[in-house]
């Protein structure tokens, strides 16, 4: 798809504020209205792609999903002058193929816990805690990540890892955090 570019940025407790602030002084003037055919979009006069952004702090108190529905509308060198910026932050910041994103489902002990599911350009496969779906999981999400390394607070797949094999990961993750949570 090369009209639409997808970008996050994922951490534990990252700098929101100067994100914020990159985003107003770098983007938010090429904001233009959410598209009627998300993959074939119709750009504005300029612009090289649309470009989707979306912040995903470990951090489930902080403020996530902002930007996530909005289209800014950039040339290649637009987007390298907010990535160069970007990178001097606090936080991982890859480009993500938009049509491989969606959700990742497991259930334990009656409780269904639910992550983001993102695919990187070079095919690695992501997965983030989505909190707001289940009290209950969120509950024992929030009490087990602080307790576990930030770089256990995701799971990366490598590309050639086939379903089982995620469906097994993501469930033996999952459960290292619920018995992070209980200790």
């Amino acid at each position: 798809m090369k009209n639409r570019k997808f970008l996050i940025t994922f951490g534990h407790n990252l700098d929101h504020s100067n994100m914020d602030d990159l985003v107003s002084d770098r983007l938010s003037r090429h904001k233009g209205p959410i598209q009627e055919d998300y993959f074939d979009p119709v750009l504005r006069k300029g612009a090289a792609f649309i470009l989707n952004y979306q912040i995903i702090d470990t951090n489930a108190d902080r403020v996530s999903q902002r930007y996530y529905l909005d289209d800014y509308h950039i040339t290649e060198a637009q987007l390298q002058g907010f990535l160069y910026s970007l990178n001097k932050l606090k936080g991982t910041h890859v480009l993500c193929n938009p049509r491989k994103q969606g959700h990742h489902w497991t259930v334990i002990d009656e409780i269904e816990y639910s992550c983001y599911a993102y695919q990187t350009l070079d095919g690695r496969d992501l997965r983030f805690i989505e909190y707001q779906n289940d009290t209950r999981a969120d509950a024992v999400m929030k009490k087990g990540i602080p307790r576990i390394p930030e770089h256990r607070h995701y799971l990366a797949f490598p590309t050639d890892c086939s379903q089982e094999e995620k469906d097994r990961q993501l469930t033996d993750w999952i459960s290292g955090i619920i018995e992070a949570g209980r200790q």
